[in-house]
């Protein structure tokens, strides 16, 4: 065992966070507004056959989108004329001889015209008859692909956009299923399809919508989660598989494709029925998430991403200065000058601060956090911006504000406490091990000497086939277990360098394959929070499937622990006062906070989100010596970082929680 004082930083292996995120562009955000009530609505009706429309010089109403109907004749004409209105010139992919009309624009991009995305819906409905307005399902989709290339005509961005409205979905995805093998025969680099079809109904006014996805686009609608939370941040999302609809026809031909669809547990009433009309939309879920589409499809047309690399600060007893470390990767220049990258940082829950960048190297920035006396949280974040002020992102993501970047902050934040900690990082010895068809593969690290656990992160490398068929388990030496991945990444390869952290941004469910980076575990790995760190660790790697063996090459825990044998006197320890971290944490719906009194006190517990506003009491009342616990329910709480606060008649003492769900 090696056992470092983290004032000898310099020799323990940290773990790197990596964040190529989506920046927040205040340009954007003012473009998808224009998609308002008035503009969606009177798209809506036109199609939805509440209203006349004016088509090859006639007046005319679309009483039906049903593909044997006429009606389906005048949307085709509809959609072409409003192409043209919009200044495209649109083009009609015919199939089923001339019967199936497929209506289509492009965006031709500056940079990579022949590398497109595709913002689709399809136009035709049901039932059959002579009044079926469809205004759910699907003008709602069609508008949103009219909306998308009303706002686009006139910006230029670096990747096309292809604008599409199917016919015949509702008789088997006839129409996408036709143009995605004429893609794929002409070699179209179709490089996400965002298909829309149902975005107009919310009868319980939550705001949640369904994802249709599979494992060749999770990355494509991890990027739609992440616009949404920056520009619509009032939505939230579910899974549902299916294949009927037109994203289905795209994953056929090997096309990153997703489905964004209202909820599928929430589902329109009217549906196919002729009362799918205007007066059952709710029109601020629809609009939201139309704008939700259109932030996503020019976010990527505009590649706004931005690459930020950082080894986290580490807890320890060090209490000078410390150094942090930025790397940024972007396609857009970044402002060095009169708005450089700024780091945030907050001590015990205290307003924000900012520090510059003491040196600038190339796209690394060194910063220095001030130094705090024992017992001291401190909480950081970075944020940038690019040189035309018109995009910045923050690492953690989900901060925004610009000229100067980030002075609205994320929800999550980095984080390291000043006190008598400690950390070490242990490796296995006796890797690399084979991993076999249908069986375990076991292997174990020894821990010795004194110390409880804080913070435990785990490393490996993995090389396998398929990811897919992979359960990897660590079981701790009193038998606490945690899955830290659960046949997670499909057909995909590796684990490359991952290292399961409870404060990653993302899952590993919600990565790609090969997994590299930081992810959170799908069981936490707080559950050793509290824990002896000595005794046998072992690594389990289960291999349920066949034809796909491969290696454990190495794997590496990295603790962070409070060794109690070395004493440091503090205000704590005066007012003997003991408040221990909960458990669990992170946590989501309750937690346990257990605290012990050598005297009776009048005692307040509060909680408190990341800006210091109370958001919770818990206790404020008269208890007598001895040990307390209390029983804290969260559930309306959102997830996010929060702090609790112990105060006595002797003592303030204060630690983290984190909410996930």
């Amino acid at each position: 065992m090696k056992r470092i004082a983290l004032l000898l930083i310099s020799n323990v292996i940290l773990s790197l966070s990596l964040s190529a995120q989506f920046g927040y562009s205040p340009f954007l955000d003012s473009i998808i507004q224009q998609a308002d009530h008035n503009s969606v609505l009177l798209l809506t009706r036109q199609l939805a056959g509440d209203t006349t429309v004016t088509i090859n010089g006639d007046v005319v109403t679309i009483n039906s989108r049903h593909y044997l109907s006429a009606g389906n004749t005048r949307a085709t004409d509809f959609l072409y004329q409003k192409f043209q209105e919009y200044g495209y010139t649109p083009e009609i992919h015919t199939f089923n001889g001339t019967r199936g009309k497929n209506v289509l624009a492009k965006k031709t991009g500056t940079k990579y015209p022949q590398k497109e995305f595709i913002i689709c819906g399809h136009y035709d409905n049901m039932p059959s008859g002579n009044n079926s307005p469809g205004a759910d399902d699907n003008a709602s989709g069609t508008v949103a692909v009219l909306e998308a290339a009303r706002l686009f005509a006139n910006l230029d961005f670096d990747y096309s956009i292809r604008f599409a409205a199917w016919d015949e979905e509702e008789i088997g995805l006839v129409g996408s299923a036709a143009y995605a093998q004429y893609a794929s025969f002409q070699g179209r680099q179709i490089l996400g399809v965002l298909n829309l079809d149902m975005i107009a109904w919310d009868s319980d006014n939550d705001f949640v919508y369904t994802i249709a996805t599979n494992t060749l686009s999770q990355s494509f609608s991890n990027d739609f989660l992440s616009t949404t939370a920056l520009y619509q941040p009032q939505m939230n999302h579910n899974y549902y598989y299916t294949t009927a609809s037109d994203h289905a026809s795209f994953w056929s031909y090997g096309y990153p494709a997703m489905l964004v669809i209202e909820d599928w547990y929430d589902f329109n009433d009217y549906y196919h029925t002729p009362s799918d009309e205007i007066d059952i939309l709710n029109m601020d879920y629809y609009v939201a998430m139309l704008r939700a589409a259109l932030a996503n499809i020019a976010a990527q047309a505009w590649d706004h991403r931005i690459g930020m690399e950082h080894n986290p600060v580490v807890s320890g007893n060090s209490t000078e200065p410390r150094e942090a470390v930025l790397t940024v990767y972007s396609s857009h220049p970044i402002n060095n000058n009169n708005f450089p990258p700024h780091l945030y940082y907050s001590v015990n829950n205290s307003e924000f601060e900012f520090v510059l960048p003491e040196t600038a190297v190339d796209n690394v920035y060194t910063f220095l956090i001030p130094g705090f006396p024992m017992e001291t949280n401190v909480q950081y974040y970075f944020a940038v911006q690019d040189s035309a002020g018109r995009l910045m992102a923050t690492l953690p993501a989900g901060g925004k504000g610009i000229n100067p970047p980030g002075t609205e902050v994320p929800e999550f934040f980095f984080n390291y406490d000043i006190g008598n900690i400690f950390a070490v990082s242990e490796c296995s010895q006796t890797t690399p091990l084979p991993i076999i068809d249908f069986q375990n593969t076991y292997d174990n690290i020894q821990i010795s000497g004194p110390g409880e656990i804080m913070d435990l992160n785990v490393n490996l490398n993995i090389t396998h086939t398929r990811t897919g068929d992979l359960r990897i388990i660590l079981t701790g030496p009193d038998g606490t277990i945690s899955m830290l991945s659960d046949k997670n990444g499909g057909s995909g390869d590796n684990y490359t360098n991952t290292t399961f952290d409870d404060e990653a941004e993302q899952s590993i469910t919600q990565g790609v394959a090969p997994f590299t980076g930081r992810f959170r575990p799908q069981m936490p790995l707080s559950a050793f929070n509290n824990r002896p760190i000595a005794g046998n660790w072992q690594l389990r790697v289960n291999d349920g499937g066949a034809g796909n063996t491969g290696t454990l090459d190495s794997w590496c825990l990295h603790f962070l622990f409070l060794d109690e044998t070395v004493s440091v006197s503090g205000p704590d320890e005066e007012a003997n006062v003991i408040m221990l971290q909960n458990y669990p944490n992170p946590t989501s719906d309750y937690t346990n906070i257990r605290f012990g009194l050598n005297q009776p006190s009048h005692v307040t517990l509060e909680i408190y989100n990341q800006v210091g506003q109370q958001v919770a009491e818990l206790v404020n009342g008269k208890f007598d010596q001895g040990s307390h616990l209390i029983v804290a329910g969260l559930k309306h709480l959102a997830p996010g970082r929060y702090f609790y606060r112990l105060v006595t008649e002797k003592s303030i003492q204060t630690k983290p929680l984190v909410i996930i769900r």
